[in-house]
């Protein structure tokens, strides 16, 4: 079609509000712990998404798999090291009809690569971690919930964490901030306060759930 010198399409339809914007069509699995145990399928407006994050605990370790939809922005692996306990996530993403049929790994904890940052104990964070595997950073990451408590975390951490949007955690009453470094201690050893579990829930809840 050609009007006035400008090409373009016309397409018309029948009935109320039948000219919005495209509808949602790509396919993807939902796969939730503490569900009904099944797995059932929806319609995501970007990508497909399967994860598997894994925290362990004084030599303990609890594994979570999550298949739902997700955005680029979200498709995170990478690991948190804190001494005492460790996080490690691990995401494929794909964009067509059922794509995260299968499971992912957990992803390896990986042997000591020389670095170390400093991490906290109660209020001390005077203590050190050895950083293993694709931990190449040091970091201090913070949140403040909407009840005002403020929960700071220091550690290892691969590069990938560093580039979180905090803001994803606004949806469940958290901000937050996240500051990496590169080098031995660069994460100075201020005394705060740490509970990592605390913080977690809201992260893996909106990354993957």
């Amino acid at each position: 079609m050609q009007i006035a010198g400008i090409i373009g399409g016309l397409t018309c339809c029948d009935g109320n509000l039948c000219n919005g914007g495209p509808t949602l069509t790509l396919k993807c699995y939902q796969c939730i712990p503490a569900s009904s145990g099944t797995c059932n399928t929806q319609t995501c407006p970007d990508q497909c998404g399967s994860a598997t994050a894994e925290v362990t605990m004084s030599g303990v370790s609890q594994v979570v798999s999550v298949k739902n939809c997700t955005v680029s922005g979200q498709c995170l692996s990478g690991s948190l090291n804190i001494g005492f306990e460790q996080l490690t996530i691990n995401t494929q993403c794909c964009s067509t009809d059922l794509c995260n049929s299968q499971n992912v790994s957990a992803l390896s904890h990986g042997t000591l690569n020389g670095n170390k940052c400093y991490t906290c104990i109660g209020k001390d964070c005077t203590g050190t971690v050895s950083c293993v595997g694709i931990e190449d950073r040091c970091i201090t990451a913070t949140a403040i919930y909407s009840s005002g408590s403020k929960v700071t975390v220091k550690g290892c951490v691969s590069r990938s964490f560093c580039t979180v949007d905090t803001s994803i955690l606004q949806a469940t009453g958290v901000t937050g901030s996240v500051s990496c470094c590169e080098g031995n201690l660069c994460n100075s050893a201020e005394g705060v306060k740490l509970s990592l579990l605390i913080m977690l829930v809201p992260l893996i809840s909106i990354l993957f759930i």
